[in-house]
C-alpha cells in the first residue's frame, strides 16, 4: 500500500512539474539580421560566372563600398534589357562569403564582389560613360 501511495504521489509531483514547464515561454530566438538596404549607381554589364554561366554585375559603382557588385533578384530579364546602360539600383547588400579551400573559390584571380538583391531599378542614363 506504501508503495502504491509513494508512486501515485511521484507521478503527480512529475506532472505538475511539466504542466508548469509547458506553460513557461518559450525563450526568444534571435532574429536573423537583415542586409541594410544601399542605392547605388553604376553600369550594367553581362559576366560569365566561373561555371560558364552568365551574371549580371553593376559596375563603376557610385555610392558604395566596392566599385562592382553582382546583381540578384527577379528582375533578371530586366538587366539583359540594360545592358550598358546607367542604372540606379536599391536593395540589401550582402559581402561575399570567404572562399572555401577547392577548386576555383580557392583561385585568388576570381573576383568575389559584394551581392545586391535588387528590389527597385531605373535608369539614369541610355549609355556608360
Amino acid at each position: 500500500m506504501l508503495r502504491y501511495i509513494t508512486s501515485t504521489l511521484t507521478a503527480c509531483a512529475l506532472a505538475g512539474t511539466v504542466i508548469v514547464l509547458a506553460q513557461e515561454p518559450a525563450p526568444a530566438q534571435p532574429e536573423k539580421q537583415q542586409a541594410p538596404k544601399e542605392t547605388l549607381t553604376g553600369c550594367v554589364m553581362e559576366a560569365k560566372t566561373t561555371d560558364g554561366g552568365k551574371a549580371y554585375v553593376l559596375n563603376n559603382v557610385e555610392g558604395g563600398s566596392a566599385k562592382m557588385y553582382v546583381l540578384g533578384g527577379s528582375s533578371q530579364s530586366e538587366f539583359a534589357t540594360n545592358i550598358n546602360k546607367k542604372l540606379e539600383v536599391t536593395g540589401p547588400v550582402q559581402q561575399p562569403s570567404a572562399p572555401a579551400e577547392d577548386g576555383a573559390a580557392a583561385n585568388p584571380n576570381v573576383l568575389r564582389p559584394p551581392f545586391m538583391q535588387v528590389e527597385s531599378m531605373k535608369v539614369v542614363a541610355e549609355t556608360c560613360k
